[in-house]
């Protein structure tokens, strides 16, 4: 029987930051001023675009989707809700994340910030900052059932010509009549908007994590197989992690110096290695197949289960490197002799 994994198709699980392919109208708000000109990617999963003809990296289910958005300064993501938990990671710029039925609460997260925001709540955010910006996100499942708008949001849209269809997703009226039989997609109503939850600045504050206060973890297994000078911190539902979970994936974050990193391992879940900086060395190995992949800024790796991994940071500079994993509750590492 042939290898399942082979360094071709390893290859087809790295995605590097230039193979992100962005789509200008992947969401109703697409010619709305303030929503215009901004880049969404689906990278992992088809997550929440409207739009049929959006590329998607890596289509294979992982048990979360993976996206990402890149603005302009100034240029927002209209206000919408999830049916499963959004986790935003600052990757280049800063962001302002508001929420609330009008977005009333605020608060500014800028690279390397962490910010899990829960279902049945209305969320959207902004570039801040001097330059373009990027995050990335992760939603909860493998179908994250779809996006709800505020309903002042599809009444912008229509302002300008764009509707949702159910078999047609974004529709330009302005350039196409209305296929014939085509149905809109059902909007909130103000009232039904109104029974969505609302939090506190502190209540939300207990769903972020700065990069300045973060906290090292203690006594996690995958501490028992690191090597050099490197620091693990749970940041999403894992044990003592800084921000609660429940959602499907545990989000951890790597830090090391050049020669730090973890001996060759496996695991039973999909484990996807997103670099938020630095360059991160992989080795990998399964039925009698082994290869190396480099993973440089904004790159991300998905590795199957049962696949060996050895990780270590590797370059000139200090290193950073989210790990997303399959799971509420994960099994510990199995460690393989060198």
């Amino acid at each position: 029987m042939p290898a399942i994994h082979t360094p071709e198709s390893m290859r087809q699980r790295l995605v590097r930051r230039n193979e992100m392919v962005p789509c200008k109208s992947a969401f109703i708000d697409t010619h709305t001023p303030g929503s215009h000109l901004k880049d969404n990617f689906s990278i992992i999963g088809p997550g929440v675009t409207e739009n049929t003809e959006q590329v998607v990296n890596i289509r294979e289910p992982h048990g979360f989707n993976i996206g990402a958005a890149g603005q302009p300064p100034r240029i927002k993501n209209s206000l919408h809700n999830h049916f499963t938990a959004e986790v935003f990671m600052i990757h280049e710029g800063s962001f302002e994340i508001y929420w609330g039925l009008q977005g009333e609460n605020r608060v500014t997260l800028h690279e390397g910030d962490v910010v899990s925001i829960p279902t049945h709540c209305f969320r959207g955010f902004e570039n801040v900052g001097a330059d373009y910006g990027f995050l990335f996100t992760v939603l909860g499942g493998d179908d994250t059932g779809g996006v709800e708008w505020a309903p002042q949001v599809f009444e912008a849209a229509e302002a300008h010509g764009l509707v949702l269809l159910e078999e047609h997703g974004v529709w330009d009226t302005k350039q196409k009549p209305l296929p014939e039989g085509a149905k809109r997609v059902k909007t909130l109503t103000h009232e039904e908007e109104a029974g969505y939850d609302n939090y506190s600045q502190a209540e939300m504050a207990r769903q972020i994590c700065y990069a300045g206060q973060r906290h090292p973890a203690s006594g996690h297994p995958l501490q028992a197989g690191d090597f050099g000078p490197i620091q693990l911190y749970a940041m999403i539902a894992s044990q003592n992690a800084a921000i609660p979970g429940g959602d499907g994936f545990v989000l951890l974050l790597h830090e090391a110096k050049p020669s730090g990193g973890y001996q060759a391992h496996t695991r039973p879940e999909k484990e996807v290695l997103i670099c938020h900086r630095g360059q991160w060395q992989v080795d990998w190995s399964a039925e009698g197949q082994s290869g190396r992949f480099t993973l440089k800024t904004g790159d991300i790796f998905s590795l199957p289960g049962k696949v060996s991994r050895r990780l270590e940071c590797v370059g000139s500079e200090k290193g950073y490197l989210f790990s997303v994993i399959s799971g509420d509750a994960l099994a510990d590492p199995q460690w393989l002799s060198e």
